[in-house]
């Protein structure tokens, strides 16, 4: 017995080298390449554990705008034409909390690397280059970004002077391509092929969307769904790291078919191949829009999508509609959104829903402040958008009036724009648009704009818009005043680069009173004083503390 036990230990010592390396490989999923898709041309990532010798090469998928220039006066596909061939390469993998890992990121056109800032930069331990390559360092998921060769950091890439509409008002070096990290956390429950409830979806097969199914699993390769693939109630759909899935997702507007949905994964949803609604053949009808949005489900109530990135959106891309019901919640957490298109906002929660743990970079609208809440997410525009839209204020559903809407731990990493005195714009936005009194139950707290170089005001809460054209507004709220809003521990970095003015402007219709400023600084100084404000006779009662 003894010598049995003996031997066991004997054993189990010369298997721990062993252990500890399938181990350390649980602590880390790297997906395998993409059959039959082209990694980007223009970086290349490799990953392993620190203090490992042995890399890992990741598959570096790429998004890019294609607009195409202008014809006759018309965007191609509703494409920002200014951003045109420009790309964001990027790479999704798995990782534990505490599992220290280091990235090696290489440009594939011959040129070396000469500086590299990760972006928000407390997602990373360190950020450095190494001869022409750069290095990050981390030990927990994250999703974040690294400027190469100071593309963002180190010029300004919108609009550069207030007015015209020239090419000297405007960028003009050669197209950007920047790169995403997506550190992700370990998906737990990945459906398995073999499970008689799993529908395997093999490239090239548009599979029937009802079925003795619960998990649709698109198995890795290049998928076209084709527009409005139909989802359904107490159904499941898993795009894996190594899949990338053409097409949009909607329930047709069946309000009692969108419940008990998951969608989820660390693949792809493209919306590459879906025209912009203005530029399909005929033109799409405005009541027919939620046909191009890639995800569209109405009734989402115990529904959640996680993980997948969704890239090129025609228009809106993620719509989960639903009451407040957090007994039932509709919940959007690490997901990733990336679009070049007009009208490709981003994420709207609508009453239930809950965004958390996202990165989102659109040319739109980021997210409308309404739902259970916004944590811990990552902001990015380049040609048009505002990070947080107001406009749900005052129209919001009656049991969110008694509860607060909480906005917290976010980044704006970038915050350019085309325009100049547009509506719209800015990380805080109000644009004159919405109706009703409201506010109280709204909170912005510990929100970094860390932009060097951003191009409009961070501020833009008005009631009618833009106030440039006072009186003749092209856009005014409905009755009602905007109050006591909170905005504490807010640090913005810089301020606008053409000299866009931080704004509060009221109507006599919409005034805004009582609004709250706790430690706000722009450029290391503290927003004391409503004169730090350009500002109408509208705006009363502002707080400072």
């Amino acid at each position: 017995m003894c010598r049995m036990r003996l031997i066991q230990k004997i054993i189990l010592i010369l298997l721990m080298p062993i252990i500890g390396i399938c181990n350390e490989d649980n602590r880390m999923h790297i997906y395998s390449p993409v059959p039959g898709l082209e990694s980007s041309k223009h970086y290349s990532f490799k990953i392993r554990s620190q203090g490992s010798s042995e890399w890992k090469k990741m598959f570096a998928f790429v998004t890019s705008c294609k607009s195409g220039g202008i014809t006759n006066g018309v965007t191609a596909n509703a494409y920002y034409w200014r951003l045109d061939k420009w790309s964001n390469t990027y790479v999704n993998f798995e990782m534990l909390e505490n599992t220290p890992i280091e990235i090696e990121i290489s440009k594939l056109d011959g040129q070396p690397i000469t500086s590299a800032v990760a972006r928000p930069s407390h997602c990373v331990e360190t950020c450095k280059v190494i001869n022409g390559k750069a290095y990050v360092y981390l030990d927990k998921p994250a999703l974040f970004s690294v400027d190469i060769n100071g593309q963002m950091e180190d010029q300004n890439t919108g609009r550069i002077n207030m007015k015209g509409w020239g090419n000297e008002s405007f960028y003009s070096g050669p197209p950007i391509h920047t790169l995403t990290i997506f550190a992700n956390p370990v998906i737990k429950d990945k459906p398995s092929k073999k499970d008689p409830k799993v529908l395997c979806v093999i490239p090239g097969q548009i599979p029937s969307s009802e079925g003795d199914w619960d998990i649709m699993y698109f198995l890795p390769g290049i998928h076209d769904i084709g527009a409005c693939f139909r989802v359904h109630a107490n159904k499941s759909y898993y795009i894996p790291g190594d899949a990338l899935v053409h097409g949009t997702f909607n329930n047709e507007k069946m309000g009692s078919d969108g419940h008990n949905i998951r969608i989820y994964g660390h693949g792809t949803l493209s919306g590459e191949r879906i025209p912009h609604p203005d530029c399909d053949i005929p033109v799409a009808l405005e009541k027919d829009y939620w046909k191009y949005k890639p995800i569209d489900i109405r009734g989402a109530h115990n529904t959640k999508v996680e993980g997948i990135t969704i890239v090129d959106s025609a228009m809106h891309s993620l719509m989960l509609i639903s009451e407040y019901n957090p007994q039932k919640p509709t919940d959007i957490c690490w997901v990733k959104i990336f679009t070049w298109r007009r009208n490709g906002d981003g994420i709207n929660p609508f009453g239930n829903g809950l965004i958390e743990d996202c990165f989102i970079r659109t040319q739109d609208d980021c997210v409308y402040v309404n739902g259970r809440g916004i944590r811990r997410v990552v902001f990015w525009t380049d040609a048009n958008g505002s990070a947080f839209v107001l406009s749900p204020i005052g129209n919001m559903q009656k049991q969110l009036l008694g509860n607060n809407i909480i906005v917290e731990d976010c980044d704006i990493i970038y915050s350019r724009s085309i325009f100049n005195t547009h509506k719209g714009g800015r990380v805080f936005n109000l644009r004159g648009a919405g109706r009703g009194a409201g506010g109280d139950n709204i909170i912005f707290r510990n929100i970094k704009v860390t932009d060097p170089r951003p191009t409009r005001s961070t501020f833009g809460i008005l009631s009618a818009a833009p106030w440039q054209r006072h009186p003749n507004y092209e856009q005014s709220r409905g009755e009602g005043e905007i109050r006591n809003i909170l905005f504490q521990n807010i640090e913005i970095n810089a301020r606008s680069i053409i000299g866009d003015y931080e704004t509060l402007w009221g109507t006599e219709k919409a005034p805004i009173k009582g609004l709250i400023f706790d430690n706000v600084t722009i450029s290391e100084e503290l927003i004391n004083d409503i004169n730090d404000f350009n500002h109408n006779n509208y705006v009363e009662d502002i707080k400072f503390r």
